[in-house]
Formats: C-alpha cells, structure tokens, sequence
C-alpha cells in the first residue's frame, strides 16, 4: 500500500498536466483523467495537502448545493440534468488542483496546449485562405470552423496564455525569449482574428498592471499609456477587420444602429429582461429550470425578431442568455447572483497582491458578462483550474516550485 500512495504522489501533478495538454482537443479524454485524479485522491486518503479547500470556492459550493436543492424542490433536476452536472465540475477541480505541488510545471505544460491551439488555428486558417481566398473572420460560422474552440473561448484561452507568459517572464532566470515569444503570440492572435472582449481585457490588464503594480515613475507611466492609445489606434487603422467586429462607422449613431442590427446579444439581453417582467419570475428564487429559462427565450425571439432569415437563425443557434451573470440571475435569483459575488469578492482579496492572479479573475470576469461559460464543460474547466492554481500559488509564499 505504500508503494502505491509513494506512486500516487510522486505522479499526481503529472497527471493533472496530462488533462491541460488534451483539454482543448478532446471533451471525453480529460473526463477519463479526471476520474483517474478522483481515484487517486480517493486512495491517497491519508495524504495530507499543504493546504485546506481554497476558500473562496466554498461560495461556489454553496452556489451549487442552493441551485441543487432549488431543482429538486421545483422538481426540474432530471429534466435538466444533463446542464445541472457540468456544475460539479466546479465544486471536484479545485479540490484537485489544489493539491498540485509542482505550479512551474503546470503553468508550462499550460503554456505548450495554449500555443498549441493557436499555432493549429493559424495552420487552419491559412489553409482556409488559400482555398477560399478570404480570411473568416467575418463569418461566425467559418471562423468557429477554422478556429480549435469557438471565438470567445480561443479568446479567453490566449488571454490565459498572454498572462502566463507575462507571470513566468517575469520570474524566469532562462527561456525568457520564448515567454517572450510566447506572450506576443497570443496578444498577435486576439487582434489577428478579431475577439473584443479579449482586447478590451489585455488594454484594461496593461493599464491594471502599468498604474497599479509596477513601481514606474509616473512620467514613464503616462508614457506608456499615450503609447499604448496610438498603438490600438494604428491597430483599428491597419486591421478593417478589428473596426468591423466593433461595429464602428462614421458617426455614434451609425455605430449604435449597426451594434443593434448586427449583435445578437441585443436581441438576446431584451429578452431575457421580458423573463424577469414576468409575474412569475421571482427576484429572490429567479424561475423554476433551466429549460423554462430557454423556452421563454425562442418564444421571445420568434415574436420580437421581425426579420424572416435573421429570426431563423436566432431559432437555428438557439441562442442561451449568453452572460453568466444573467443566467445566474434568472435561474437562481438574487441569492445565486450574491453567492457568486461573494466568490469573486474574496477570489480577489485573497488574490490582491498577486497581479496574474488578479488578472486570471478579470479574465474570466470579462468572459462571464458575455458568455454562458457554465453551460460548457471547457469553461467549467478553465474556470475551475486557472483560479485554483493561482489561488494555490499563494499557499507556496514565494517558494520556488519545481
């Protein structure tokens, strides 16, 4: 039995490592990993971790137990189980995770799949180009084709990317070129193909880090600040493409009526606030399933969307509320929407000194106001690992990890 904890122990981090290289290749082999880490964790039961259970996860437990309970209690579990079940992904990874002795090794094996993705995408794109003679990025449907995840979630995994290399840069006695390299290059693929929401949040990480953490002068500061707004400008200047995915034109009030004719999630938040207009939607509790939530929507969606071909394809995509923040709302109320604060409150308090650890929370932070990342078993994934492993990264009190 000893050898066999020794093993477990000695393999344990590996194994986690093993589950980031397949996590964006694959939804059933990292599930398969996962249930071998449960099974480790479950026979090294007298093994002591370092640390207790990160304790701003224990609001996401309680999220997930009210939320529970609530579907029993309206009797809606089974009908939505098949989503209710991605929620434990967030209460059994960051009880892994947080075990993890070797961070380095982690934060590198993170680094190599994120590249990976972007370096395959890229491959795919091109050869696109070359068939078609365009690039994508234009097209949701093509650029989800030539892209390893869908837009919003390359996005959020390059920006995980960006701030890794930024974190191992920073601390690295070698390879410093290749964090280096490796930080350009996913800056280089969030304006390349275009995700807003990631370059909103690299400009809003940079000023972060300019103006709060690092111990410039406040000259070079403003320096680097004038610096950064003529680059974005040049960007939008040089990059059309950039411009049309934010919906720019020659006046404000182009840009406004392009942005409502042209972004869904429009259509999507005028819905969702005619579910909470309803008199049986309740502030405190929110409504009773999931699937009511979806139902409520396509009815809104065929009565609002006047267009013939546009309300067809809202019907087709099947549009969900497309902000977790929302979702929680409607689902869980008031009490899911204070629970899921209170994580992100005390994620950030126990985070502060820790400038990537912050800028992981606000990277998730700006995913999470427009897309429904718990609906995805990737999200559920990234969510849970990258916020634990830099939670972890606390417990070390600067120690050097192998």
């Amino acid at each position: 039995m000893y050898k066999i904890k020794n093993f477990i122990r000695n393999s344990y981090d590996y194994v986690c490592a093993l589950l980031l290289v397949f996590l964006p290749f694959s939804n059933s082999i990292p599930n398969l990993i996962l249930a071998l880490l449960l099974l480790f964790y479950i026979l090294d039961f007298e093994f002591k971790p370092q640390t207790s259970y990160p304790k701003p996860f224990i609001f996401i437990a309680l999220l997930i137990a009210y939320l529970f309970v609530q579907a029993l209690c309206n009797g809606t579990f089974m009908l939505d189980f098949v989503f209710y079940k991605k929620y434990l992904y967030l209460l059994v990874l960051p009880i892994l995770f947080f075990r993890v002795n070797r961070l380095q090794l982690l934060k590198n094996v993170a680094l190599i799949t994120i590249n990976a993705t972007v370096l395959v995408s890229c491959y795919k794109i091109m050869k696109f180009h070359s068939s078609f003679g365009y690039f994508p990025f234009a097209d949701g449907w093509a650029t989800n084709y030539v892209l390893v995840l869908e837009r919003p979630y390359a996005g959020i995994f390059s920006v995980l990317g960006a701030i890794i290399s930024f974190d191992l840069l920073r601390k690295a006695d070698k390879w410093k070129y290749l964090y280096m390299m490796s930080f350009l290059l996913s800056a280089a693929f969030i304006a390349f193909i275009s995700i807003r929401i990631s370059i909103l949040t690299l400009l809003f990480l940079f000023l972060l880090y300019v103006f709060f953490y690092s111990k410039l002068a406040l000259q070079r500061k403003l320096i680097l600040f004038a610096s950064m707004a003529v680059s974005v400008l040049l960007l939008f200047a040089v990059n059309k493409n950039i411009s049309k995915r934010f919906f720019i034109e020659s006046s404000l009030g182009k840009t406004i009526e392009t942005t409502k004719q042209y972004e869904p999630r429009v259509v999507i938040l005028g819905c969702a606030k005619t579910i909470i207009e309803q008199p049986s939607f309740s502030y405190l509790f929110g409504t009773d399933s999931n699937t009511a939530i979806q139902t409520s929507l396509t009815n809104c969606y065929k009565e609002t969307v006047l267009d013939y071909s546009r309300q067809q394809w809202f019907l087709y995509q099947n549009f969900n509320t497309h902000s977790q923040f929302v979702d929680l709302f409607l689902l869980g109320g008031l009490i899911a929407i204070v629970l899921f604060v209170f994580f992100l409150v005390f994620y950030f308090i126990e985070a502060r000194n820790n400038f990537n650890a912050v800028a992981i929370g606000v990277a998730f932070i700006s995913i999470l106001l427009i897309e429904n990342v718990f609906h995805r078993q990737f999200g559920c994934f990234i969510f849970s690992i990258f916020t634990a492993l830099y939670l972890r990264e606390k417990e070390f009190n600067g120690k050097t990890q192998t």
